[in-house]
């Protein structure tokens, strides 16, 4: 396929058209995906997940500098997203990523469990929102992609855990404020299916069972 580098951001608008973007996370449901399911497919990754699964092609979008440098050096032939100011709390010149597949895009500060879509969203068509976890951001940045009449399917978006596990095995995780992504995950799709994008998930199993295995998040379980 080969992903275009682009000399500036906004040429990323709309140019998959009507495509399906697969939206990866780290949530532990992705072990339960079949390795190769996504190497024809369209992903945009959430930080490292592109990296830690090896896929051959992938958008990256993060919120962290150090961690779009790291990828940037990773794949100097792929895209990276990345807010205009470091959300990681450094903001420090030196950090800045750089690079010909290095975008930094305008947005707001990260504002945790205090974050609403309402007050949140960016009036500029061409910025991108900044919630509470770089998922949103690269939900937001995947609807540009594909547009309007595009669809994007999330995959291991979990908020919560499968079998007492929050990440998928190789993913070396962070902090996992389920309650908050719980809360904002509805909301940031519904703003997303406003703009003509629909929004659906991944569930690796065959019903919503979940064959046996166990899931925990805030707001209930599921064979636990």
């Amino acid at each position: 396929m080969g992903l275009k580098l682009p000399a500036d951001y906004r040429d990323f608008k709309g140019s998959r058209a009507g495509e399906t973007a697969w939206v990866l996370g780290s949530g532990a449901s992705v072990d339960h995906i079949a390795p190769g399911f996504f190497d024809d497919k369209l992903c945009v990754c959430v930080n490292y997940v592109g990296q830690t699964l090896a896929l051959p092609e992938f958008y990256s979008v993060t919120h962290y500098w150090l961690d779009a440098l790291a990828l940037a050096e990773y794949r100097p032939d792929l895209p990276i997203i990345t807010p205009d100011t470091d959300q990681g709390g450094r903001n420090l010149a030196s950090h800045a990523p750089s690079g010909p597949n290095v975008y930094l895009t305008p947005s707001g500060a990260q504002q945790y469990a205090a974050f609403t879509v309402e007050r949140d969203w960016p009036t500029d068509p061409d910025a991108f929102v900044v919630g509470p976890t770089s998922l949103h951001m690269t939900m937001h940045f995947a609807a540009y992609l594909v547009g309007s009449g595009g669809h994007i399917v999330l995959v291991g978006a979990d908020c919560g855990t499968i079998d007492d596990r929050s990440n998928f095995d190789a993913y070396r995780g962070g902090d996992n404020p389920f309650s908050v992504w719980a809360d904002a995950l509805p909301k940031v799709a519904d703003r997303i299916r406003q703009d003509g994008v629909s929004v659906h998930s991944l569930n690796p199993w065959v019903n919503f069972a979940l064959e046996g295995h166990a899931y925990r998040s805030p707001a209930g379980c599921v064979n636990a």
